[in-house]
């Protein structure tokens, strides 16, 4: 037991609360921007990696038993729970110091640009924590660029410059992040939003053609994510980003990607954009799987051109490259390395793939598809079905997935699952399913 457990909160120690006194808590005095399950909290890791201890509302009352993590925090656990050379040295380090101001620097800041430099193949970095920040960094260069180069004849845009993104599109919660999607719940009572976004279908060349002619000249960027990951795993024809990225470069533009769900190689390849032959984007925001999930870390790369522009003072981040941050990103790149996260997310993914279509199969009348990339994982069931019910299902068998957008269940267990780990997923969709 840790110190904290015996703290006394609303007259009993933490340890002695009830799943019903978090559940009160939670929905008298948290915001409501979540819908968790209610009857289970989380204790801990469990005896596997890809494993959590919780304690369950039964039958029989709260019970502590070991359920599979099937979604990895949105993919920003790539090596699991407890792993003992991320936490020993997580361990070690907030033994040392707490954190210190950009304006003076540490012994890891530099090392963690270099190696970052080396593993995501770009010029420059702006330190973030979360993922909406690395996007509203983004959002801020492309107008700049966009001011400065943009233009049919690169010498700046002289009106407001246009970012054109993606229809049911994910980039975070922030006000100019919001703005690059179109997301009706998330964009509800929030107005006037920031101008200058425009919208065309995922996976619809043809669509941003027309943007083009019809900005002629006033586009500064699109800004897409090369797979869909929030609006249900949505992956597009093989030449779709290339296409895009051909557009983008034909008209000026910057071509960006949102890799913050997709990068530390969840889709079989480090980055997603490296499975479809791209050339480098010309910005790229990371997060997520790049701490393994420890602390919030996320980062907007990009060419020099383009990240040149930023100046002090005009751009910043308390936490943004913090000591711990740093240390923790050098460790994560080494061990992806160190252990071939990529390669294993590769052979996994098409192991997981596999087993999940093989379940498919035998409920055609309830699942429409299955998708994905790696341990990036989407299945699809008919609109009659409700996904939630699905989720709550999986979870009576032993599996946290969650449901988005209603239909669609989001499958991205750490990259580290063992076959059997895989094997119990499979076996609690296809319960789940049968019952569903």
């Amino acid at each position: 037991m840790n110190l904290i457990d015996d703290f006394v909160v609303d007259g009993k120690g933490i340890k002695d609360w009830t799943i019903k006194d978090h559940n009160v808590a939670l929905d008298t005095l948290g915001a409501r921007i979540y819908k968790p399950f209610h009857g289970i909290l989380v204790l801990g890791g469990g005896s596997k990696p890809y494993m959590l201890k919780v304690r369950k509302e039964t039958e029989n009352g709260e019970e502590e038993m070991e359920i599979v993590d099937g979604l990895a925090c949105y993919s920003a656990v790539p090596f699991g729970h407890k792993d003992p050379i991320i936490t020993e040295a997580v361990n070690w380090f907030i033994k040392e110091m707490a954190t210190i101001p950009r304006s003076i620097s540490h012994n890891y800041l530099g090392p963690w640009l270099v190696k970052l430099q080396e593993f995501t193949q770009f010029d420059m970095f702006l330190p973030k924590s979360s993922g909406t920040e690395a996007n509203e960094a983004a959002i801020k260069a492309i107008r700049k660029w966009g001011k400065n180069f943009g233009g049919k004849d690169g010498k700046g845009i002289k009106g407001n410059p246009v970012i054109i993104s993606a229809e049911k599109s994910f980039h975070g919660r922030g006000l100019g992040s919001t703005a690059l999607m179109d997301d009706e719940v998330s964009r509800k009572d929030l107005g006037p939003l920031m101008p200058g976004f425009e919208h065309v279908p995922f996976n619809d060349v043809e669509a941003l053609k027309e943007k083009f002619r019809e900005h002629d000249g006033n586009i500064a960027g699109v800004f897409v994510e090369p797979i869909q990951a929030e609006a249900g795993i949505f992956v597009p024809d093989e030449n779709y980003l290339r296409d895009v990225q051909k557009l983008a470069k034909e008209n000026n533009a910057l071509f960006v990607l949102d890799e913050i769900q997709t990068g530390f190689g969840r889709t079989g390849a480090d980055f997603a954009w490296q499975l479809y032959g791209l050339e480098r984007p010309d910005l790229m925001t990371i997060g997520k799987a790049m701490s393994s999930g420890v602390l919030p870390i996320s980062s907007l790369c990009g060419s020099k051109e383009v990240m040149g522009l930023f100046e002090p003072h005009g751009e910043g981040s308390t936490f943004g490259g913090y000591p711990l941050a740093a240390f923790v990103g050098l460790l994560t790149i080494r061990e992806l390395e160190n252990r071939k996260i990529t390669q294993l997310a590769a052979e996994n993914g098409a192991y997981l793939q596999n087993k999940l279509r093989e379940v498919a199969k035998k409920h055609p009348e309830k699942v429409k598809e299955v998708r994905g990339k790696g341990m990036l994982i989407g299945v699809e069931i008919f609109p009659e079905y409700d996904g939630h019910k699905l989720s709550m299902a999986m979870l009576d068998g032993g599996v946290y997935c969650k449901e988005t957008h209603e239909t669609n269940l989001r499958i991205a267990p750490p990259i580290v699952i063992s076959h059997e780990g895989m094997d119990r997923m499979a076996a609690a969709l296809d319960e789940s399913l049968a019952v569903l």
